[in-house]
């Protein structure tokens, strides 16, 4: 068993939340003040980033996203594979950790960065229109997934912490999204899945072994 140790916030949300508090000073107005105190505190909630106790056996496939399963399908995967393979999608609504994990231990081989929409993202159309990171990992045994962040409605920005050649410890933080978003994975191998359609998820928990 694991245990990340992380900070208590992701560093993104802090102008968000300094930014917010100290607009809420400079204004006298009662409303305009409780409303931008009201944003600060929404953005340490959506920036938060608890800690995960994250168990992992070789072949597991954890998710790489806290949110709803929205899409359990046969998909063709554009960036990588080019072809049809297995495909879950993870929908992380506002409420939703926006921090994404490493699938398993491995290395991550490569990034393709595409720009897009900002169709709302538990649209299935999301995952071919909208402005996404695709990257593409390897276990020890050569098998190989895909993770794809996607933007949302509201989403305007997609970090990605890791990079090519990158080794990944599972459960690592591999990047975030902010406010509204989803999270593909692609597997070229087929997946015993443990896990179902509409299922609420959380970061670490197992999807399904390779």
């Amino acid at each position: 068993m694991k245990t990340t140790k992380k900070d208590i916030i992701a560093k993104e949300g802090y102008p968000f939340i300094a930014s917010f508090a100290i607009g809420s000073f400079l204004f006298k107005n009662k409303f305009l003040k409780a409303t931008l105190l009201g944003a600060s505190a929404f953005s340490v909630y959506f920036f938060r980033n608890p800690k995960k106790n994250i168990h992992y056996e070789k072949n597991m496939v954890l998710s790489p996203a806290d949110g709803t399963i929205v899409d359990i399908s046969n998909a063709y995967e554009r960036f990588f594979f080019k072809s049809e393979v297995n495909k879950i999608s993870i929908f992380m609504s506002v409420f939703d950790v926006h921090i994404n994990l490493a699938p398993f231990k491995g290395v991550c081989l490569d990034k393709i960065y595409n720009k897009g929409l900002f169709i709302s993202a538990n649209k299935p159309k999301a995952s071919l229109e909208n402005e996404q990171c695709a990257l593409l990992f390897e276990n020890e045994d050569g098998k190989k997934i895909v993770v794809v962040q996607i933007a949302g409605i509201i989403a305007r920005r997609i970090v990605t912490y890791t990079k090519p050649n990158d080794k990944v410890e599972a459960g690592d933080i591999i990047g975030l999204i902010r406010f509204g978003s989803r999270v593909d994975i692609y597997s070229e191998n087929e997946l015993n899945l443990a896990v179902h359609m509409n299922q609420k998820i959380k970061g670490g928990d197992l999807i399904g072994y390779l």
